[in-house]
């Protein structure tokens, strides 16, 4: 009886999860103001040149979901996140005419620093009055 209820509760767990993601929608415009020929994913597309629409989202309207975007193929260069809402110019994020991928986030997105120590960090410590290596 306890293993078909845990049974049970990791199904209902990835289901949730896979709806999360199959929920997730973005449209990208390849003018500003959301007009022009458009695009819409609702998942990971890790290639726009393959699809003809490499470079040219000038706008975007993010129905559902959390979005990263990314300005090369394969996730790589510089990304930034897409929360639902219209973003009639991508220029302000600096990312007008360059996103050349982009995925549906799972969880929150990392957007801190983080405490971890990085190699060759430097770091002060007020205490000591020092910087530690």
């Amino acid at each position: 009886m306890k293993m078909r209820r845990v049974t049970l509760a990791i199904s209902g767990l990835i289901l949730a999860l896979v709806a999360g993601l199959a929920s997730a929608q973005v449209t990208l415009y390849d003018r500003q103001g959301m007009h022009g020929r458009s695009f819409t994913a609702d998942g990971a597309i890790d290639n726009f040149d393959n699809l003809g629409f490499n470079d040219r989202a000038s706008s975007a309207v993010v129905q559902r979901g959390v979005w990263e975007a990314c300005e090369h193929a394969y996730f790589r260069g510089r990304c930034v996140t897409l929360r639902p809402g219209e973003y009639a110019s991508l220029d302000s994020l600096g990312m007008g005419n360059k996103i050349s991928s982009i995925r549906p986030l799972r969880g929150a997105p990392n957007y801190g620093y983080g405490y971890g120590r990085r190699y060759e960090e430097r770091r002060y410590d007020r205490d000591r009055d020092y910087y530690e290596r």
